[in-house]
């Protein structure tokens, strides 16, 4: 199993780029989980996933938002939650984009 989370400030275009997951290291089952601080008219982040062969089954969606005052949890209540087969060698694309300002917490899990 693989584990990596993180929390965004900003606008990542890919943000498995840089982690252990860039070229996904043996077949699995990979989960991705993401929780806005904001989703409001003018603060928010959206999400799109694009899978290793170009299917991109999540595009510019709203992440959902929880509590302002919990930046970076990951409420299990509240979060979006996508799971997809993986095979080794491929790379997912995730991209979260902010809008005003927010603070986006996620976590990616291969197992």
């Amino acid at each position: 199993m693989i584990y990596e989370s993180g929390i965004l400030a900003a606008t990542n275009t890919d943000v498995m780029s840089a982690g252990r997951l860039n070229a996904i290291p043996f077949n699995g089952i990979l989960t991705i989980d993401v929780l806005s601080q904001l989703a409001d008219a003018t603060n928010f982040f959206t999400m799109s996933i694009q899978l290793p062969d170009g299917e991109v089954p999540v595009e510019s969606q709203l992440v959902p938002g929880s509590n302002p005052a919990l930046a970076g949890v990951l409420d299990e209540r509240q979060l979006a939650r996508f799971s997809f087969p993986v095979r080794q060698g491929g790379h997912v694309v995730l991209s979260l984009t902010e809008s005003g300002t927010a603070v986006c917490a996620y976590r990616l899990v291969l197992r």
